[in-house]
Parts: C-alpha cells; sequence; structure tokens
C-alpha cells in the first residue's frame, strides 16, 4: 500500500470558546484529488489553514511523506513540496508578476519563471505590477505562486473564487494537467460544487468541525 502524503490525526483547533476542528482525521494519497465541502461555518478554511501551517492545532499531529510536521511553519512547509492558496489573493502589489514568481521560485532562474508563466497564461503580464492585475490573473498568479515549488501537495482555497467562466476553465486545465503530468496530490475547497464532481476522485464533507462522511466520485 502506497504510503499517505499527507495525514491528519486527530486535530483540534478552538477560538476561544469555539470548537472548529473536532477530531479531523483524514489522509490523502500521492497524486490523489480530493475535494473538501461542507456549509459556511463548518471549519474548511480553519481545516486549510492548520493543513498548511498558518495555524498549529491544539491537539493531533500531522505527517507529510511519513515526516511529522505538526509545528512546522508554513514556509517551512512550502520547501518541502506543501503549496497552497488563499481565498483572497495576496501578492506583493508593488512587485512585477514575473518578480512575484520569482520569489516564490527560489533557487531557479528567469527563464524557468517566464515559462511557468507562458503555462498559466500570463506571459504577456509578466512586467505588470501585481496591484494592477484583474481578479481572473490575480489567481492565475496565485496559481503559478502554488507550482513554482514543484508541489507534491497543493492545498487550494477557493482559487476558483470571482472567476468568468473562461478563466475557471483554464484554471481547471491547469489544475488536472498538475495532477496529471507532475503527480502533484490536491485538496480542493470550491465554491462551486460541481467542480468537486469533475476535478476531484474523493470528497469529503466537513460540518461543524469534523469529517462526516466521504464518497467517491
Amino acid at each position: 500500500m502506497t504510503a499517505p502524503v499527507l495525514e491528519a490525526h486527530r486535530i483540534r483547533k478552538s477560538f476561544g470558546g469555539t470548537l472548529a476542528l473536532d477530531d479531523v482525521t483524514l489522509s490523502i494519497a500521492p497524486g490523489e484529488a480530493v475535494g473538501l465541502f461542507g456549509p459556511n461555518g463548518s471549519g474548511k478554511t480553519t481545516l486549510v489553514n492548520v493543513l498548511s501551517g498558518l495555524y498549529a492545532p491544539d491537539a493531533g499531529t500531522l505527517r507529510f511523506e511519513g515526516r511529522e510536521i505538526t509545528r512546522a511553519s508554513m514556509d517551512a512547509r512550502y520547501r518541502i513540496g506543501i503549496a497552497r492558496t488563499f481565498q483572497i489573493p495576496q501578492p506583493y502589489p508593488a512587485l512585477t508578476v514575473r518578480d512575484a514568481v520569482l520569489v516564490a521560485r527560489s533557487g531557479s532562474g528567469g527563464e524557468a519563471v517566464e515559462a511557468l508563466l507562458a503555462r498559466v497564461g500570463l506571459f504577456e503580464q509578466r512586467h505588470m505590477p501585481c496591484a494592477r492585475l484583474s481578479q481572473g490573473c490575480l489567481r492565475r498568479l496565485e496559481f503559478a505562486r502554488a507550482l513554482a515549488c514543484r508541489p507534491k501537495m497543493m492545498i487550494l482555497d477557493e482559487v476558483f473564487s470571482a472567476l468568468s467562466a473562461a478563466d475557471e476553465e483554464d484554471l481547471a486545465a491547469l489544475l488536472r494537467s498538475a495532477n496529471r503530468d507532475e503527480g502533484a496530490a490536491f485538496l480542493l475547497v470550491p465554491q462551486n460544487p460541481p467542480l468537486l464532481k469533475s476535478a476531484c476522485r474523493r470528497i469529503l464533507y466537513l460540518d461543524e468541525g469534523r469529517i462526516v462522511r466521504e464518497r467517491m466520485v
């Protein structure tokens, strides 16, 4: 049996007196496409923040390729191949698109970055300040920055939010290509439930901080 790329065991997280995550256990296999669905306030974003290292859990353990990462920072996780996107894109507004990706792809030259920008459809905007990008281009930039670390695991929090149908289709194709051609696993949290069926092989349902069921697609 193939070892999971990412495992969470009995994760708990509270904010004040509110229990946001309650004994969440999950595992994602290398190259697996998993969706996370649930109502507003179910704990989806909190779980994404714990898995990516933005929050530390109050209890439980996290492992990546068998290595414990429970207290590892988000930067440390990024360096070992866990990438994420945010609901609200957070670029460096004064940087150009090219430089924003170059920062994320430390150790690689500009040629590799420009090839990545061409792949995500941002080559023509490479010298434009991030602050001038449209919403669709900001989402592409988020995706490019995630791909820049050559991820083994991608955590995508509403990466398709507020996109046109054409931009949504383009980003979905990029996601399928990263999964198929590079073997990157991903956990997708969409606003659009039909995307779960078209992009994922397994769906986890979260409610009141607990995974209440899962099903294969």
